[in-house]
């Protein structure tokens, strides 16, 4: 099992807003990853603990999700759960396995087998999958190799996989780094003109809320 400790922060554009380009381009980012598709199947309590946690503005809160890249066939699929610790985020990862299809994962999870998983286990509440949500993600780094970026776009929720859908006409880009690069990176995002601020935003979350509008839930 991996665990990665790091600072998030996120900025929120419409989706025809392409002015982040500036910043890319002010900031010498350097693409450090091909493009993929990335999957995320969110779980949660029987009663929404997680998101409503996180609507709430608590400082301590979690999510747990399967998680896989670009098409699901035979390739790994690994179980992320998230702690946010006040400005922290705290992920752990474990390999859930390989599986055929997404209906092949969609069985595994129906079965229950999910209480195999150490992650998954050691919530220790009743939790059901809610939602499905896919999107295209470019990665970048700055020179020093001390700031990442990654910028979510094509946000697409799925109601029922793969023909009922809703898509958030967000783009999402997120900077990631090491809390004791704090300095550095703040004062890098504002020399090179980052011209948003910086909002909470979570793909859950937002996903969630959309169904819940929408009546799905």
């Amino acid at each position: 099992m991996r665990q990665d400790f790091r600072i998030e922060k996120k900025f929120v554009y419409e989706d025809y807003d392409i002015s982040y380009l500036n910043f890319l381009i002010n900031g010498h980012f350097k693409k450090i990853f091909p493009d993929r598709k990335v999957n995320s199947i969110y779980f949660d309590t029987y009663d929404y603990r997680n998101v409503w946690d996180n609507i709430n503005g608590f400082s301590n809160r979690s999510k747990i999700r399967l998680r896989w890249y670009n098409d699901i066939d035979n390739s790994k699929v690994f179980i992320e759960k998230k702690n946010k610790v006040n400005f922290t985020t705290i992920k752990n990862v474990e390999i859930l396995g390989q599986f055929k299809d997404i209906h092949d994962l969609f069985n595994y999870i129906n079965k229950g087998k999910l209480i195999n998983s150490y992650l998954f286990n050691e919530q220790n509440l009743n939790m059901k999958k809610v939602l499905y949500v896919k999107y295209d993600r470019e990665y970048y780094q700055e020179l020093k190799k001390k700031l990442r970026i990654t910028i979510d776009k094509n946000i697409t929720i799925f109601i029922k996989y793969p023909s009922q859908k809703i898509l958030l006409n967000k783009t999402i880009l997120e900077t990631k780094f090491n809390s004791s690069d704090f300095d550095y990176c703040n004062k890098f995002i504002k020399i090179n003109n980052l011209n948003n601020r910086n909002k909470k935003f979570s793909k859950y979350v937002n996903s969630f809320l959309e169904l819940n509008e929408s009546g799905y839930f």
